[in-house]
């Protein structure tokens, strides 16, 4: 399943989840002098625009992560055990190459307390593709995420659920309509109240958020 919001949308789940949840807007995956970069303001510290399609050298803030400290503190990827499989240790080698010489200030979040919010994208001015809404990190199984976090992780679900439109996206798209699967799946589409408005008036949603 995947879940479109335009940018009054999120800004009303980041209200939520910020006000009802009390969750805190991280600003960045790196701390600084051990401490993590909050927005003081969450509503006013969101992106002013989707992100587009994504390119090399994109600075576009494609996710939104939030830190739930009623279920625990922040963990840092330096103190984190050592990689198991072939896959975790690429991972931890990108993310190292990444924070460069600031390694040791790098958020583990396959082990901090998290929601991510992974933003839906504007293809085109005609053109929205989903997003999506976890607790942890993909490769993160289920059964390893704290009972806690689960269950923000449902509140939130359920909100979102509650004020979305179930839609097919491919009737929102004529351009890939032929290419429809038989048994739509995670395919189908929640769309949430603005972004819906916008369809209404033409908005064509991509069915693929990969």
């Amino acid at each position: 399943m995947s879940d479109l919001l335009a940018l009054r949308d999120e800004r009303e789940f980041t209200a939520f989840l910020c006000g009802t949840l009390g969750a805190k807007l991280l600003l960045s995956d790196l701390t600084k002098d051990g401490e993590p970069h909050l927005a003081c303001e969450p509503l006013a510290a969101l992106p002013s625009a989707l992100p587009g399609p994504a390119a090399f050298g994109d600075r576009a803030v494609r996710d939104l992560i939030f830190w739930l400290p009623l279920a625990g503190p922040l963990q840092m990827l330096a103190d984190a055990p050592m990689p198991a499989t072939p896959v975790d240790v690429v991972a931890r080698r990108l993310s190292n190459e990444a924070a460069g010489d600031r390694t040791r200030d790098l958020i583990d979040l396959e082990r901090s307390p998290i929601l991510i919010f992974r933003r839906s994208q504007a293809l085109s001015p005609q053109r929205l593709a989903p997003g999506g809404f976890g607790s942890r990190p993909l490769r993160v199984a289920a059964a390893a995420v704290p009972a806690e976090i689960r269950a923000a992780y449902r509140k939130a679900h359920l909100w979102l659920r509650a004020r979305a439109v179930k839609t097919d996206p491919f009737d929102h798209c004529p351009e890939v309509q032929h290419r429809r699967p038989k048994n739509l799946g995670p395919l189908c589409c929640w769309v949430q109240p603005e972004a819906w408005r916008m369809v209404q008036f033409g908005m064509e949603i991509w069915p693929w958020n990969g």
